[in-house]
């Protein structure tokens, strides 16, 4: 690396003139010390596109079972079949939660995604997303709710991959069937990190980093958007994270189907459920340097993705904030009845937000907030 004075102007260059950043330019990134000035550049990047608006959503999270063949080793959240405490929510109970957090809480948006459980086939998905289909035309029908629609966002490719593979079916007829039913968009999980070596550390059971990239592709080939994911702050180096957002780049510049990148700090499982763990040596948590830097070099990364959320079930509320001021225009939802991260470590705990909540952490921080859903359309400010 240059000297980190001339590398960081020679990147504020490129930043105003909107040339596109280099791998060798993302490892800079990641090796300099400088995390404020990274972030001054990535909120130059945030204010280009967004200006002085903050997303937010009110969204319920909807994790159907937590019984997994993958058991990746980063996982609590996961169960063998038969194991105490393994559930799965029949379509009644779905049906019914929604209704309630729809009474309760006036959500825009239910994200769904859960466990690859072997025993549950396409069925059981299609009529989920139907019964959800119901209730978001009977609350237009009502005009309850009709400058805030309900967003039915569902399913990680990893899921999609297995329902597949228990039919005997492509991918893209399974998004077809599902986009049929009533499914809105996809969410990005499972993409963890593309690194085949570290994948196989760490979910040597999941479907791979190209394949999921595939996945992503079929669906925005039909129509159906979806976000992406990394985990980091575990086996990971700099450049498999670099590797990654490009990956994430080339098919955004192929598709143009990402909505939104989201970058996932690893938390240690408060309980080793799966069927191992990863090395004493990899740290409990990641610190705020860490997530502010990775969340500014994904905003100054990947020129073509519209938004970069911070997820505050794992990083906390506080850096959540703080983030507003390091490249990031989408503060998250309210995440209301999330599990995944929560068993697995996340710093914001047990709490969820109120929509009262989170437009008080916008305000505070001077940006405007902007209730939306994962297709940011239809906004409200």
């Amino acid at each position: 690396m240059d000297d980190p004075r001339h590398f960081l102007s020679k990147l504020h260059s490129k930043v105003v003139t909107r040339e596109r950043l280099s791998l060798e330019d993302g490892l800079d990134l990641f090796r300099s010390p400088d995390v404020v000035k990274i972030g001054d550049l990535a909120q130059s990047v945030r204010r280009r596109l967004h200006g002085n608006t903050v997303y937010y959503s009110v969204n319920f999270h909807l994790n159907h079972t937590n019984v997994c063949d993958t058991r990746c080793y980063f996982c609590a959240f996961s169960r063998d079949a038969g194991d105490l405490g393994a559930y799965t929510l029949t379509v009644d109970e779905i049906e019914t939660r929604v209704r309630e957090a729809l009474a309760r809480w006036d959500i825009n948006e239910v994200h769904i995604v859960g466990g690859h459980n072997p025993a549950l086939r396409l069925d059981y998905y299609t009529e989920m997303i139907r019964r959800l289909r119901q209730i978001k035309k009977e609350r237009a029908g009502t005009g309850e709710g009709k400058n805030v629609p309900l967003f039915i966002k569902a399913f990680s490719a990893t899921e999609i991959n297995g329902i597949a593979k228990r039919e005997g079916l492509g991918i893209r007829e399974v998004l077809e069937i599902l986009k049929q039913a009533g499914l809105d968009s996809m969410p990005g999980g499972g993409a963890e990190i593309f690194s085949p070596e570290v994948r196989r550390k760490i979910c040597p059971r999941k479907m791979s980093g190209e394949e999921w990239i595939a996945a992503h592709r079929t669906a925005h080939e039909l129509g159906i958007p979806t976000n992406a994911t990394m985990l980091y702050g575990h086996l990971e180096n700099d450049h498999d994270c670099v590797e990654h957002m490009l990956k994430i780049r080339a098919l955004q510049d192929e598709t143009g189907g990402f909505q939104a990148f989201i970058p996932l700090p690893y938390c240690q499982p408060r309980s080793k459920s799966g069927p191992a763990a990863l090395p004493r040596s990899v740290p409990g948590e990641t610190s705020g340097y860490l997530d502010l830097k990775v969340l500014s070099i994904a905003r100054l990364m990947l020129d073509n993705v519209p938004h970069v959320r911070v997820h505050g079930a794992a990083t906390g509320l506080k850096l959540a904030q703080a983030s507003l001021s390091f490249g990031v225009d989408d503060i998250g939802g309210t995440n209301l009845d999330e599990k995944i991260m929560r068993e697995s470590g996340g710093a914001n705990g047990e709490k969820s937000l109120s929509p009262a909540d989170l437009v008080r952490y916008i305000e505070n921080d001077g940006y405007t907030p902007c209730l939306t859903d994962s297709s940011y359309a239809g906004l409200q400010v």
